[in-house]
């Protein structure tokens, strides 16, 4: 492994329940439905630019927008008093660092949020290159996030490792040509085994279990 590339929600933090109250809030005001099961299978990994044309249809870019940032709003102000990295995320950066291992986000997220997490967190100095769904233009399970990337990275992605928790992320990972570690927050780890190497339920497992799979 000479890289690895992380998603951000539901990896670097595990912040699923907070994203799902929001959409909840903002499918109530705008009376679309929407439950756990629909949210776990079809919006998680997508750009909220899909996301917003898969529930009005054809809008226009400024009417995304201005959805987006009414929902991501919702988000801040939910997950801000509960935000933290996810278990054993830092000790394991360190370790990559420690390891010469490059390290890189990959996310359909929009960059304000991104901004949001990694200052918030003071994460951003761990990463050298961030993709975020701003970048794209077509979102998970697209591969176009990963092979980017790759790209930027100056590396084959089969050199890279990608940590994923959607279905969507893990399907855009493995057809970006990358090894696959599901990060089993927003889906149970059995429903994350067919496109991963390992699946990790936080990063207190990550050291021993890559280090199992490089025997």
């Amino acid at each position: 492994m000479k890289a690895a590339i992380f998603d951000m929600d539901g990896v670097v933090v595990d912040n699923h329940q907070y994203h799902f109250r929001a959409w909840m809030s903002f499918a109530e005001k705008y009376r679309f439905t929407l439950n756990e099961e629909i949210y776990r299978e079809t919006f998680n990994g997508k750009t909220n630019a899909d996301l917003f044309h898969m529930i009005f249809g054809r809008i226009s870019p400024e009417e995304a927008k201005r959805y987006a940032e009414e929902k991501e709003g919702l988000y801040q102000t939910i997950y801000r008093p509960e935000m933290r990295p996810h278990v054993g995320l830092i000790d394991f950066l360190e370790y990559l660092r420690k390891q010469r291992v490059r390290i890189a986000l990959g996310t359909s997220a929009p960059t304000s949020n991104v901004d949001f997490t990694l200052d918030t967190l003071k994460l951003r100095s761990y990463f050298e290159v961030i993709v975020d769904g701003s970048m794209v233009e077509r979102g998970k399970p697209d591969p176009q996030v990963y092979q980017l990337c790759a790209i930027k990275l100056g590396l084959d992605p089969q050199d890279c490792v990608v940590f994923e928790d959607s279905l969507a992320g893990l399907e855009s990972g493995a057809r970006a040509g990358c090894r696959i570690v599901g990060v089993a927050t927003s889906h149970r780890a059995t429903e994350l085994t067919v496109k991963t190497d390992l699946i990790l339920h936080d990063f207190t497992e990550a050291r021993s279990l890559l280090k199992l799979s490089q025997k």
